[in-house]
């Protein structure tokens, strides 16, 4: 007896290799071997087809396999329910295992003050939490009551993972609200202070967005912060907060769309707010007087008329800073007749560098401006007045949207104080200006060549939107401000919230400085627009 190393394909029958040298056992009533130089042997390890006389015999020894297969498809399935048992029950010991390993984990052994701040941070971000359009019952702080007795005692006794409460009915919610009242009320229950994030929506049914504002209305005084998208139905309600918020230290205002104003004369129950001292209002649709404490205000961010600002800025007695956007001005600009002396602003954003004539801030150190090509002369103007003005030390710089070289660069010069310089543009019509900027930073090889503010210890460039940069230059400029040997520059930033960023070898040039030592900062996305509006000192709700 020989066995066969040739195997037919089971679909067609043609020839592979591959059989084992001897044929498997199959028990006494099955003898699967073939002798040699038989016809039998010659049609296995052949493409000849059999005569009809040979199918006879060959059919029989096809069936003859068929008791055989049965009895082994019967044995393997009886392995396989062993197997199945025997998988099961070692599943069951590895479970009992990795419970009894329980017993030694370190997290037994942490505090609870380390827990707390462990799951401080991983509560979601204001963004994310109003993103959602709902409580998420998987996503910090409500999950961590979910893992265990202990997470759930130590994260329930700790107040500020629920003194934030984000609500927001998006402009694409069209039907009933799927915020829950009752869980509402149980974060409230469970914080002490709140930080209450409120954004109505006018196209939803204004009951269910009432109900839910007067809920968080009746432990108002608790709130330290609120943030709110005011609608024509929710505006109303603030009345019934005048002197019902003693501990609310920050506030930013904006409207749900143009409806939202509609029948609002004013809103005048902040004006009282024992500890408000940050304000932000977003009229953007019309202007509408909101009252405010001035006196106490050490940050203040508004757009409205010249007037309104002159009005609150000359009461301001600790004001630390300030974005002065002036909007809805219909009269042209008053004469400068009275100086506004803010004695303890820092940092100070102007949408015109008109704002400069009537103000005076020695203690300034950042000044953030709204600048257009043809400000040019009359921004140098505006800027060196107030500076010899202020006798202030200023040291960082800001231009938003089109900063001439030429105007940019003789302010360095002249400002040897100035060491952060930021660049923010926001359109094509900014290409030329911001490329031709970073030209004249870049230091030349000629021999004499002059070098723009060579003081310069920090560059930040920033695109809102489509970026205009040619990124080849801009890296050209930091190495060679870097290699410089009477140059500064020790940080760097390249922000780009939208469209293509640097190619491969800029971004190997860069990560290059980097590696050397240079304070570098990439961003891109959501996380590039709220850096870029902390450069120009925008708020910050995160």
């Amino acid at each position: 007896m020989s066995a066969f190393s040739n195997r037919r394909c089971p679909e067609c029958g043609s020839l592979s290799t591959g059989l084992p040298e001897s044929p498997p056992s199959m028990g006494e009533t099955f003898d699967p071997s073939v002798e040699p130089e038989t016809r039998h042997y010659a049609l296995l390890t052949s493409n000849e087809p059999p005569e009809e006389s040979e199918s006879t015999f060959i059919q029989s020894l096809i069936s003859k396999t068929d008791a055989p297969l049965a009895r082994l498809d019967k044995e393997i399935s009886k392995l396989q329910e062993h197997l199945k048992m025997l998988e099961e029950a070692r599943e069951f010991l590895r479970g009992y295992r990795t419970w009894n390993k329980a017993i030694f984990s370190p997290l037994r052994r942490i505090p609870p003050e380390v827990l707390r701040e462990i799951f401080s941070w991983t509560l979601p971000s204001i963004r994310d939490a109003l993103h959602s359009g709902r409580f998420e019952m998987g996503q910090s702080p409500w999950v961590l009551t979910q893992v265990c007795s202990r997470w759930r005692a130590v994260s329930i006794s700790t107040p500020s993972l629920w003194s934030q409460v984000a609500i927001d009915y998006p402009q694409n919610l069209r039907t009933s609200s799927t915020y829950s009242l009752s869980l509402v009320e149980a974060q409230i229950q469970r914080s002490q202070k709140l930080k209450i994030h409120f954004y109505g929506n006018h196209k939803m049914d204004s009951r269910v967005q009432i109900q839910m504002f007067e809920l968080l209305s009746q432990h108002s005084s608790h709130w330290e912060e609120l943030s709110i998208g005011l609608t024509s139905a929710i505006a109303p309600l603030l009345t019934s907060l005048r002197d019902r918020i003693p501990s609310l230290a920050r506030l930013w205002i904006q409207w749900d769309g143009w409806q939202g104003q509609i029948g609002i004369p004013s809103i005048d129950c902040f004006e009282t707010a024992p500890s408000l001292v940050d304000v932000g209002v977003l009229n953007k649709h019309r202007f509408l007087p909101i009252l405010l404490p001035a006196y106490q205000l050490t940050r203040y961010e508004v757009d409205c008329p010249w007037e309104e600002h002159r009005r609150i800025l000359t009461q301001t007695l600790g004001l630390i800073e300030a974005r002065v956007y002036v909007d809805f001005d219909e009269e042209p600009w008053p004469d400068p007749n009275e100086i506004i002396g803010l004695l303890q602003l820092q940092r100070l954003y102007v949408s015109d560098p008109q704002i400069l004539r009537y103000l005076m801030a020695p203690a300034l150190k950042g000044l953030a401006l709204l600048g257009a090509p043809e400000d040019g002369s009359e921004l140098l103007s505006h800027f060196h007045s107030f500076l010899d003005r202020s006798s202030c030390r200023l040291q960082r710089l800001c231009f938003r949207g089109h900063p001439t070289p030429s105007t940019t660069t003789e302010i360095l010069q002249k400002c040897p104080s100035i060491t952060e310089l930021v660049l923010v543009h926001d359109d094509d019509n900014a290409r030329e200006s911001i490329n031709a900027l970073i030209a004249s930073l870049t230091v030349s090889n000629l021999p004499k060549s002059t070098v723009v503010a060579p003081h310069l210890e920090l560059v930040y460039v920033g695109c809102p939107e489509e970026s205009y940069i040619d990124y080849a230059a801009f890296l050209e400029m930091l190495e060679s401000r870097w290699k410089a040997e009477n140059c500064a520059l020790k940080t760097a930033a390249l922000v780009i919230e939208d469209g293509p960023g640097p190619d491969p070898r800029t971004c190997a040039g860069l990560l290059g400085l980097h590696a050397e030592g240079l304070n570098l900062l990439l961003l891109d996305g959501v996380a590039a627009q709220d850096e870029m509006e902390c450069w120009s000192f925008s708020a910050s709700w995160n």
